[in-house]
């Protein structure tokens, strides 16, 4: 069985593309469908790589783990929602939701990078690695919205407990973007993906 996930969502018309041998549009995780957590997010992603990558950072979606990786390969930054202890100096926020082996691995390689625990010979958790595990250290832009202001920090990961980061290394404090009471997220229009299903005779 083979499936396409992300290529499907970026390309509606992908069989015929395959069967053309036409190239296919590059995945752009801001048109993806799903709930408004999930299109802030992805619009995140999106905005972070469109100013870091004319700076020569490199785009990765290895492991359906969405980063932008540094020219030299040392620092990758992802992005996730905080939740409302984000960009506060007095409190010590986590992710919003649980997170996924990619991340789990991105921490561990972290802690490993840190030192965090000499003597602890313990192998990563199997997942996709973003880099070298000896190498690259993995950034968390972590994103609060409330209703007056979006609140940002860029983050170092030290651990996880549960599927939630809930411990950090070292925060750096972004400035915190007021913004009108009323924010409405346009979700741009997307065609229909209709797939022609036949049982096997």
């Amino acid at each position: 069985m083979i499936s396409f996930g992300v290529p499907f969502l970026a390309n509606p018309d992908l069989p015929e593309r395959f069967a053309k041998g036409a190239a296919l549009n590059a995945p752009d995780p801001a048109t993806f469908y799903g709930g408004e957590q999930v299109i802030e997010r992805a619009a995140a992603v999106r905005g972070l790589r469109d100013v870091l990558v004319p700076s020569g950072w490199l785009r990765s979606n290895e492991g359906n783990y969405s980063v932008v990786v540094n020219p030299v390969g040392t620092m990758a930054i992802a992005v996730a929602t905080g939740d409302d202890a984000t960009g506060l100096a007095d409190r010590s926020p986590t992710t919003k939701a649980r997170k996924g082996p990619s991340t789990l691995y991105a921490v561990s390689s972290n802690q490993l990078q840190l030192g965090l625990f000499p003597g602890d010979e313990s192998p990563l958790p199997s997942a996709v690695s973003v880099g070298s595990a000896t190498d690259c250290m993995t950034w968390i832009l972590l994103v609060h919205r409330t209703r007056g202001e979006v609140r940002c920090e860029l983050s170092l990961p030290s651990s996880m407990g549960d599927g939630y980061i809930e411990a950090w290394h070292e925060r750096i404090l972004l400035t915190p973007v007021p913004i009108d009471s009323e924010v409405s997220v346009n979700v741009p229009d997307q065609p229909d993906i209709a797939i022609e299903i036949k049982r096997k005779a």
